[in-house]
């Protein structure tokens, strides 16, 4: 027993040493005091260091990545590294493409085939076993990019992937078109001490003489070549794996014009974001040797009995890019990626290349070539276009997220499985490009029709455009014929054609309703947090309220502001008679510009619109020429255009003023003061505006001021005034205008600036929370946030001008005192409205002094606020609710309906 214990002591002793450094070295990576030791014993953080410490055997992995296709070369590239580097025992291929073959001509047995003639003491790894190590869909790789880059995309989960199954401490990745020709112990040794090991392209100048490749080319396609890149399990490897396959998600195209080559340009970080201490630039000559470094390097190389020779010096490895396809090779140029040398300029070079191509026709490593491409199709078999590839990656970039094409998108297509044709209950990407282009506002039909995918080709020629620049109106015809022949042949769309034949024989099929049924196609900026986008809505709810048919559909996002509502569910298709268009004169270009031609025909087209000053501006006016009848909001934006120089006598088309109100359901306005730190017993004056409406039309400095005159000389008054503003991004004369308010607030006490931007359910809080609501404005087409707060009960004290006094004049005499008599000024504004609101038109100054009694009126009886909450609320309410607007709205509707379309 004592024999046992003697020798099982000095074994405890040893576990306890090795699971307490395992400990501190773990907590010391914990508190960040070892930030870059090897990741600790969960994957897939490494465990290459502690495994030394122990005393275990290192572990170094080498893989290379290739489509089916190439895997003669892959498995040529893979004998020259075991015959020359039998330590590597972790040799793996990762396979870039799909086991299920969907092309209808296809060998779907050949995937297996080749994975069963693969060596068995070597790993295979299929593109999915790496979906664990992405965020996202592998498949969204697949589909968004052509082979190459797809290859060259998924190189960060794949060294994830195998530190996480193979636990090595070392990883090299070489491109299977290099020819390693001596051990790589420099790497390796220089692994034991970096996190990262690169190549440049080139470490001396280029002649200037025109050719390619120069600096230019390299700069764009990035300094360093990862045909080669060695990684140590390290914290820093990690942070660079995360880095550098988030921006792959999207950003790995072959497009240097626009900052990407494939994965390597992303490389040229790893200078800025890492210290030096991680990081190993290997500069050695005799390592990647290629075409962009044969100016400096092509003279030294030479063959000595079969060796490669740099000089006196062993070549490591050289890399021939440009040679892939050997059926197509030109020894001669070298590669088809330069035009600088030709294989004569270096006679000592024929023979290393020569010796390469034999080895490979000697391992015939094109014998898989023909191999079809798994992800080229979609599961019916449908080649995939590049230009389908190309929507689908802007549709799902994020700098596209907020265009209304990609939320849709986003939304209805099953973007998740992108190869599939039949998806269940949403849209696949092919039915989506077979659908009448999105960028319209709805959907083209009959002889309107031109499919997504044709509309894409349009937009990328400039000369066809520039030809056929009527695309939906007199140049229709020559454009579908043009892309029936050239279009298809020279966008490589051959694919799609049945598809495109089929669904165009059902369009021409199409028969529309002499006459539409009575109802409302609503457009808008329905899930816009703005005021013209609010108007969208209730409009639509009014309407809905009274039972008139509806159709929401969206009108092309043009706001700055990153919030949108999503409970309004649109549609592409108006199914109504009436066509009522939300939005302001201004727009009407781009509406007009973006809705069919035939389409707009079938429906009488009612624009409605707002302005805010007293006369509208003239040039606007012929934008009534496409309308059947114009409503406005209030009885100032009637007059505005009635008196506007140029209506009289050219325009027959009537204007209507047709308020609008809202569905005042008060459970959803619930005070909560505590939320927004609102101190006990303190009365809240509310100013609520948007720097899009024009910070100088808002006016809330003049808010500010009456503020400021009602209370300085009451500092124990308990007040508080917040400026809620939404501020946009964009724009330097918003930052400006910011900053100003920011000044002014900071001379007056007991003043809150509030920039949050909040839920619609948030907002109705804030409303609710707040005592009264303050409006200084120079002028407004009709105030929806008055009314709101009005119906709310809330008092309002706001200027006594323009539309708002639509539903303003309707206050009792007791609580006139809220409305602010004012003089006129001239319109004075900042840049961007420079070109909407002229300088040779007035507005109001209103009165701050008048402004400041009312304020005080109300803090100083608070009786008032009951008085308003008891008696204006109900009586505004009333008069301007969702049943009350839209019944106005339904009865004028159908006294039109019962009428032949008229213009």
């Amino acid at each position: 027993m004592k024999t046992f214990r003697s020798k099982l002591w000095p074994v405890l002793g040893f576990l306890v040493v090795v699971s307490l450094w395992v400990i501190v070295s773990q907590g010391r990576m914990l508190f960040g005091c070892e930030t870059d030791t090897a990741a600790a014993a969960t994957a897939p953080t490494g465990r290459s260091q502690i495994l030394h410490s122990v005393g275990l055997p290192d572990k170094t992995c080498l893989f290379t990545i290739s489509a089916f296709n190439n895997y003669g070369f892959v498995k040529s590239f893979l004998s020259r590294v075991e015959a020359l580097h039998p330590d590597i025992t972790c040799l793996i291929w990762v396979v870039a493409d799909n086991r299920q073959v969907w092309g209808a001509q296809a060998d779907k047995s050949l995937p297996s085939k080749i994975l069963d003639d693969l060596p068995k003491r070597w790993h295979s790894v299929m593109v999915e076993e790496l979906q664990p190590h992405m965020n996202f869909s592998f498949l969204e790789l697949a589909f968004r990019y052509d082979l190459q880059c797809f290859n060259t995309a998924i190189k960060p989960a794949a060294f994830k992937f195998i530190f996480d199954r193979y636990k090595p401490s070392k990883i090299l990745y070489f491109d299977n078109d290099i020819w390693i020709m001596q051990p790589l112990t420099a790497i390796m040794d220089a692994l034991e001490k970096y996190s990262l090991v690169i190549t440049p392209h080139a470490t001396q100048p280029f002649p200037i003489d025109g050719k390619q490749q120069d600096e230019r080319q390299i700069i764009l396609a990035g300094q360093f070549n990862f045909g080669f890149v060695g990684l140590a399990a390290t914290a820093t490897t990690f942070q660079w794996l995360d880095f550098w396959g988030e921006r792959l998600r999207y950003y790995g195209f072959a497009i240097p014009s626009e900052g990407m080559h494939f994965d390597q340009n992303w490389g040229d970080t790893i200078l800025s974001y890492f210290p030096q201490e991680k990081y190993f630039i290997l500069r050695d000559p005799r390592y990647n040797i290629a075409y962009w470094n044969l100016h400096y390097r092509g003279k030294h190389l030479h063959m000595v009995k079969d060796k490669v020779m740099y000089g006196s010096e062993p070549v490591v490895f050289m890399h021939f890019s440009g040679m892939s396809n050997l059926l197509n090779y030109n020894i001669e140029t070298i590669s088809q990626h330069q035009t600088r040398y030709k294989m004569s300029n270096f006679p000592k070079l024929r023979p290393i290349f020569e010796k390469y191509l034999a080895m490979l026709k000697a391992e015939d490593a094109m014998r898989w070539r023909h191999v079809p491409y798994g992800f080229g199709c979609f599961t019916d078999g449908t080649m995939i276009p590049d230009a389908v590839r190309t929507y689908y990656a802007r549709m799902l970039d994020p700098g596209s997220s907020r265009r209304d094409d990609a939320v849709a998108f986003r939304e209805f297509v099953a973007y998740h499985d992108p190869f599939k044709v039949d998806v269940g209950s949403k849209v696949s990407v092919l039915s989506w490009m077979l659908q009448g282009a999105h960028h319209l506002i709805v959907e083209p039909r009959g002889s309107d029709w031109v499919p997504e995918v044709a509309w894409q080709i349009y937009m990328s020629r400039p000369d066809v455009q520039s030809a056929f620049s009527d695309p939906f109106g007199k140049h229709r015809e020559d454009l579908h014929g043009w892309f029936r022949s050239d279009g298809m042949r020279d966008h490589g769309l051959e694919p799609l054609k049945a598809h495109i034949i089929h669904v165009e024989q059902q369009q021409n099929s199409v028969v529309f309703q002499k006459r539409l049924p009575f109802g409302v196609n609503v457009y808008g900026w329905l899930n816009g947090v703005f005021g013209v986008g609010e108007a969208s809505r209730l409009t639509l709810e009014a309407l809905d309220e009274v039972g008139t048919p509806t159709a929401p559909i969206l009108l092309p996002s043009n706001e700055q502001h990153e919030q949108r509502v999503t409970f309004v569910k649109p549609t592409r298709l108006p199914a109504y008679h009436f066509n009522l268009f939300v939005a302001n004169a201004l727009n009407t270009d781009e509406i007009r510009q973006k809705y069919p031609p035939g389409e707009w025909k079938r429906h009488y087209n009612i624009g409605y619109w707002a302005w805010e000053l007293e006369v509208f501006p003239t040039p606007w006016l012929r934008n009534m020429e496409i309308f059947d009848e114009i409503w406005t909001v209030s009885d100032f934006v009637t007059n505005s255009i009635l008196s506007a120089p140029g209506y009289a006598g050219k325009f027959s088309q009537p204007v209507t003023t047709m308020p609008m109100g809202l569905d005042m359901n008060l459970s959803m306005y619930r005070p909560n003061r505590e939320l927004f730190d609102f101190p006990e017993g303190t009365m809240v004056f509310l100013v609520m505006f948007d720097f899009l409406s024009s910070f100088h039309r808002k006016n809330p400095l003049s808010a500010l001021a009456a503020f400021k005159k009602a209370f300085e000389l009451k500092p124990k008054a308990k007040v508080l005034l917040v400026i809620k503003c939404l501020l946009p991004t964009g724009h330097f004369a918003f930052e400006q205008e910011f900053w100003q308010l920011k000044d002014e607030v900071s001379k007056v006490s007991r003043v809150r600036i509030m920039i949050d931007v909040l839920s619609r359910e948030d907002l109705r809080t804030l409303m609710a929370s707040v005592d009264v609501f303050v409006s200084m404005h120079r002028s407004e087409g009709y105030g929806l946030v008055l009314l709101e707060m009005l119906m709310l009960g809330k008092p309002v004290i706001a200027t006594n001008y323009s539309g708002n006094m639509e539903f303003m004049s309707q206050l009792p005499k007791e609580f006139r005192f809220m409305q602010v008599p004012f003089t006129y000024t001239w319109v004075n504004v900042s840049e961007p409205f420079k070109g909407i609101y002229k300088s040779d038109q007035r507005w109001a100054d209103p009165d701050v002094s008048k402004a400041a009694k009312a304020m005080f009126l109300l803090y100083e009886d608070r009786t008032r606020l009951e008085a308003c909450r008891s008696v204006v609320g109900p009586l505004f309410r009333k008069k301007f609710g969702a049943q009350s607007i839209g019944s106005r709205m339904q009865l004028h509707l159908k006294s039109l309906f019962s009428k032949p379309k008229h213009r």
